[in-house]
């Protein structure tokens, strides 16, 4: 389900930020350009957002396609356009396309496309929604005990991921979800008196048939944001913080990825820099365990988070030359905050610390000069997505960190 880790840990963020009469000796005042989601500004550069157009900004986004809506800081949804990267003040949102969204009417659970399973169900579309807009949710209500509302998909034998935002309004009763119209039910916890995100996923699944069961004669709950997927990307069943509004057809959905890219209008602060000798610096939560790229290059500059051994070393590779933290330093869950930083030189040193932990002493890095695009978070196919939340990125031409700092800077 949401839950809101930002309250607990925004004071955190602002350390390190550019401010009037920094000291020269902080290692953040070496990072040149400066982009910080949660906040919406940016340091020596823009960042605009709701448009993709082709204007200078530090960070195009070529993948996103589809309005979509994700939570702020609050755990209100906010609405997305369907172009330019997808953030809100809780940072920006990286999730690779999840495909197609399969049920319809995701928030009108009146539509006839929803059918009563049994038990007695009423539903009505006069609640507030996960979007704080009135009427726009449903409210659906028991009358009888095992009240179910189900939708039915055309579909072949899939894995199904199923999820919804539920919110308990009365009662105390089991609240179940199904993929497979009722032959296996799991029981989810709604919100209570709050929207919460539930998610269940099943596999080898034909013609899913999706819906809810409210096992408790009089309990009732609000609902809003269906979204039904098959065979979820990358064989994770993670839930997707992407919520699709359909009505009357599926909608096809997309990734935001933020992509710096040589060809864009000048002046290319972000990928210019990564072509040479940099300094970095990545704050962010992932909620997948290994596999993720903080920085995806065209060639040779990776920053990603590794399956080998016990998984979740975070390594920095420039050409030949790499950097790596030890196994399990990586945190998962949006509750986790994670920090990484790094730098690489002309001479080949290059090295990574993250969540303080700092990695090995790598040489024979080399310079991307031809370096044509880098990709923060994610890159084309999604194969390399966080799952998660960029809340900065900074980078500085031929910044260098002593080791002490880079542990200061990721602790």
């Amino acid at each position: 389900m949401w839950n809101n880790p930002y309250s607990r840990t925004r004071n955190s963020y602002a350390v390190g930020i550019h401010k009037s009469g920094i000291a020269s000796n902080d290692p953040f005042s070496r990072l040149t350009f400066d982009l910080n989601f949660v906040a919406g500004t940016a340091a020596n550069g823009f960042q605009t957002y709701g448009n993709n157009t082709d204007d200078g900004r530090f960070f195009r986004d070529p993948n996103n396609i589809t309005a979509v809506y994700i939570p702020d800081a609050s755990g209100t949804l906010v609405l997305q356009a369907s172009a330019g990267l997808r953030r809100t003040n809780a940072g920006h949102y990286q999730y690779p396309s999840y495909g197609t969204c399969r049920n319809l009417w995701a928030r009108d659970l009146t539509n006839v496309a929803w059918v009563s399973g049994g038990g007695g169900v009423t539903t009505a579309k006069t609640s507030t929604g996960a979007d704080g807009v009135a009427n726009s949710a449903t409210r659906v209500t028991a009358s009888g005990a095992n009240a179910t509302i189900l939708q039915s998909i055309t579909l072949a034998s899939s894995t199904i991921l199923l999820q919804v935002y539920i919110k308990r309004i009365t009662g105390t009763g089991n609240v179940d979800l199904t993929v497979d119209g009722g032959t296996t039910w799991t029981t989810i916890t709604p919100g209570a008196g709050v929207f919460s995100q539930v998610v269940i996923s099943q596999a080898a699944v034909t013609n899913p048939s999706v819906g809810i069961r409210l096992v408790t004669s009089g309990d009732a709950i609000d609902v809003d944001f269906v979204n039904t997927y098959s065979n979820p990307p990358n064989s994770l069943n993670v839930r997707c913080l992407y919520s699709i509004n359909t009505t009357s057809a599926t909608i096809l959905g997309s990734q935001s990825r933020p992509s710096a890219n040589a060809a864009d209008a000048a002046p290319h602060q972000m990928i210019t820099t990564a072509q040479g000798a940099f300094g970095f610096y990545w704050q962010g939560r992932s909620e997948r365990a290994t596999g993720g790229f903080i920085i995806t290059g065209a060639t040779n500059v990776f920053v990603s988070i590794l399956a080998t051994g016990s998984g979740g070393a975070i390594q920095f590779s420039n050409g030949p030359g790499s950097s790596k933290t030890a196994d399990l330093t990586w945190r998962v869950g949006l509750s986790q905050l994670n920090k990484v930083a790094g730098y690489c030189t002309s001479g080949g040193s290059i090295k990574v610390a993250a969540n303080g932990v700092l990695g090995t002493a790598g040489t024979g890095a080399t310079l991307e000069t031809a370096l044509d695009h880098f990709d923060l978070g994610t890159n084309g196919a999604g194969q390399n997505s966080i799952y998660g939340i960029s809340e900065r990125f900074a980078m500085g031409p031929g910044a260098v960190f002593s080791d002490a700092e880079l542990i200061s800077m990721t602790t």
